[in-house]
């Protein structure tokens, strides 16, 4: 988990040399997900190549339920399909999913736990609302297939770091 955290953070700075004027954005989110079945806080960024694609990046915390605690780590790419009048712009996201969970039982004197994680594809859209200048809301809907299936509803509120000049 540490390892994926360094190239996610390695991704961002490499990125932040890119010649192209590019937008940084990062902010906070909750998220509801079906077959885990609870809540979550995510913390996302966000990396606008050009005014049609962006990289997504997101990390999932859920609150432990039924002795499982679960996190996920996305890595999503999105696209702009279009602006809506007076609302903002619709995109579409797709990208790689990491599920990881970790459970734990005693009960007794008796005690068994394990760990692991499953791979899978994202698949969905959201909004970008902008609030302000430097402030978006963006709810977002998406289907996780693979190792572990679940939909997830969810908005986050994200802010501009950078802006294209």
């Amino acid at each position: 988990m540490k390892s994926l955290i360094k190239v996610f953070a390695v991704l961002i700075v490499l990125g932040s040399f890119s010649e192209v004027k590019a937008q940084i954005s990062g902010g906070l989110g909750l998220v509801y997900a079906t077959n885990i079945s609870n809540i979550g806080i995510n913390i996302n960024g966000k990396y606008d190549f050009d005014e049609t694609w962006s990289a997504a990046p997101t990390f999932t915390y859920f609150f432990k339920k039924d002795n499982i605690t679960w996190t996920v780590l996305d890595l999503d790419a999105n696209y702009k399909i279009t602006d809506l009048d007076k609302i903002g712009s619709l995109y579409a996201l797709a990208g790689l999913n990491m599920t990881f969970y970790s459970w734990k039982y005693e009960y007794g004197g008796y005690s068994d736990s394990d760990t692991g994680l499953d791979v899978g594809i994202n698949l969905g859209a959201g909004l970008n609302i902008p609030v302000n200048e430097k402030i978006n809301i963006a709810p977002e809907v998406r289907y996780t297939l693979g190792g572990a299936n679940y939909f997830r509803i969810g908005a986050k509120v994200m802010y501009s770091i950078t802006s294209k000049e």
